[in-house]
Order: structure tokens, then sequence, then C-alpha cells
């Protein structure tokens, strides 16, 4: 067996997930750490969220 990985995979193992809670509605999610600078859509209400103040813990 080789060890080989999907294209990209370089690129994209050093990524971390982040729990976000959503400040409307109180669903937690996960996003990966190289979203944080962007604002996110709530999965559950569609709110969006501020990643920089809505972390979960």
């Amino acid at each position: 067996m080789t060890d080989q990985h999907c294209p990209g995979f370089e690129a994209n193992k050093s990524l971390n997930e982040v729990k976000l809670k959503c400040p409307d509605c109180g669903k937690e999610f996960d996003v990966f750490s190289d979203e944080l600078d962007k604002t996110i859509k709530c999965p559950a209400c569609s709110s969006k969220v501020d990643p920089k103040t809505c972390t979960a813990g």
C-alpha cells in the first residue's frame, strides 16, 4: 500500500475545526480554521455569525 492522498491534501492538512455558537438560535456548529476571517451563515437559522465573537465553549 502506498501513502497516497487526495489532491489538495497537503494544503488542507493543517486545518482545525472550530466550534461556533449562533447568537440568534443557539445552534453549535463546526467550521474550519481557514473560515474564521469570513462571516458564516448559521446552518440552522441562516443568521450571519461572526466567528471572532461567537466561538462556543
